[in-house]
């Protein structure tokens, strides 16, 4: 990739046009499979590698609610309401 388009893709990213997921073409059902995953990971008290699995996906596309949902009930079952508050706040703000 040149450094042109390099340049290019940073500006949209922080102007908030694409996400790190569009540019790497990663589509919706990679991204729902993500979220699938890190809700079984937390299922399963798996709770070290649900954050992993979700935190990556949050970076890849802060924009969906249903990644920030599922962080919200991470942090419920790991009894830190403020930070599921957050989190929950997140969610109604991109869903808004």
């Amino acid at each position: 990739m040149n450094v042109d388009v390099m340049r290019k893709n940073m500006d949209r990213l922080q102007a908030g046009e694409t996400t790190i997921a569009e540019l790497k073409g990663i589509g919706e059902d990679e991204m729902a499979a993500g979220i699938r995953a890190g809700r079984l990971l937390i299922a399963r008290g798996e709770h070290l590698a649900a954050a992993e699995v979700l935190s990556g996906l949050a970076l890849y596309d802060p924009y969906r609610p249903d990644v920030w949902h599922a962080l919200e009930e991470l942090f419920r079952r790991e009894q830190m309401p403020q930070q599921a508050n957050l989190f929950a706040s997140l969610a109604r703000a991109m869903a808004a």
